[in-house]
């Protein structure tokens, strides 16, 4: 019996870090008006300890997507409207840049033309990634947060 290698249809899928950084800035752009946000509050919104979204926090603010301020009314808020925060810059402050890469050493000969035309196809996807997550915004993680929600009669 043969066995495809490829699965179609499979998701693509975020890292679960960078759902909760986007997530977390998200909940930072809702909280403007309240001041700077402590990493615990952001950690109890989404459902993780404090650590781990210290950590992303931190990391979000390496790459001046938000910013901290210390001191004891500190805490976390936006570098930069909403607005002006794409997807894509969430992601890669995450999990680094996104690359079209083969996860296959290189062969010689009559491979490279097949090699050359699968990174292709790799570096096209990533850049079609890329374009996608660059229309998305913070911006758009808070309506869709404000969206009500409605449960589906089964």
């Amino acid at each position: 019996m043969h066995r495809s290698i490829w699965k179609v249809g499979a998701p693509m899928k975020l890292s679960k870090t960078s759902a909760h950084a986007a997530l977390a800035i998200a909940f930072l752009a809702n909280q403007t008006t309240q001041g700077p946000t402590q990493a615990r509050t952001v950690a109890e919104h989404l459902g993780v300890p404090t650590d781990s979204a210290l950590k992303i926090l931190q990391a979000l603010s390496r790459h001046r997507l938000i910013k901290s301020q210390l001191g004891r009314s500190g805490g976390y808020l936006l570098h930069r409207p909403a607005e002006s925060i794409s997807l894509l810059e969430i992601v890669e402050a995450i999990d680094g840049p996104i690359a079209g890469e083969m996860p296959i050493s290189q062969h010689t000969g009559k491979l490279d033309y097949s090699m050359n035309i699968l990174q292709s196809a790799c570096q096209n996807a990533a850049q079609q990634l890329r374009d996608t997550l660059c229309k998305y915004t913070v911006a758009d993680l808070v309506v869709a947060e404000e969206q009500p929600t409605f449960a589906v009669a089964g």
